[in-house]
């Protein structure tokens, strides 16, 4: 999507950012049974391991991005889904029988700096943007911060998630547990 912004441009960001909000809404309010409606049954949902780069190391700041802290070769993921287990982490939660969300947590989302990076040819949307995570369980409370690379099918007048890449900006985690969803 280039840089201008026109009337079909503006209209199609309110459309995702509105899709984005709903989401959020739903999954602070624990309606993941309409949250899995949301997905594209080719839904691959990632959230990587980040790595500490130390300044010695980097050759070119000119050609730095994030990318790098997530590119370790023996780094594994912290999580990578599919529909499947995406439904089946969703099953286990509602369960009561998950211990690290029972009783569960109390959080809100904020998502904001949405962005729509490419429409493809096929219409599917490329979007980023910054979520805010607060979690409540208990006396204690985790605060979380990450971008979110997702991609958008549209799907009559809404859209579909294909895919989330979540990357948290942080490399420690200052919760026990990644049981909500970003």
């Amino acid at each position: 999507m280039n840089a201008s912004v026109n009337a079909e441009n503006f209209t199609l960001l309110l459309r995702v950012q509105q899709w984005l909000y709903r989401e959020a809404r739903m999954l602070d309010e624990r309606r993941f049974d309409l949250w899995l409606d949301l997905l594209d049954e080719q839904i691959r949902y990632r959230i990587p391991s980040r790595a500490y780069v130390r300044q010695g190391h980097v050759k070119d700041f000119s050609t730095w991005s994030v990318d790098r802290e997530l590119d370790a070769a023996d780094a594994l993921p912290l999580i990578d889904d599919d529909l499947r287990a995406l439904r089946n982490r969703i099953e286990r939660l509602q369960t009561g029988m998950a211990w690290a969300e029972t009783p569960p947590s109390i959080s809100r989302r904020l998502v904001s700096n949405v962005m729509i990076l490419e429409v493809d040819e096929a219409g599917r949307l490329s979007v980023v943007s910054t979520i805010f995570l607060h979690k409540v369980r208990g006396d204690s409370r985790v605060l979380f911060t990450a971008e979110r690379r997702d991609r958008l099918v549209p799907v009559g007048d809404g859209f579909r998630l294909q895919e989330r890449y979540v990357v948290l900006d942080d490399v420690v985690l200052a919760s026990e547990n990644l049981s909500l969803l970003f």
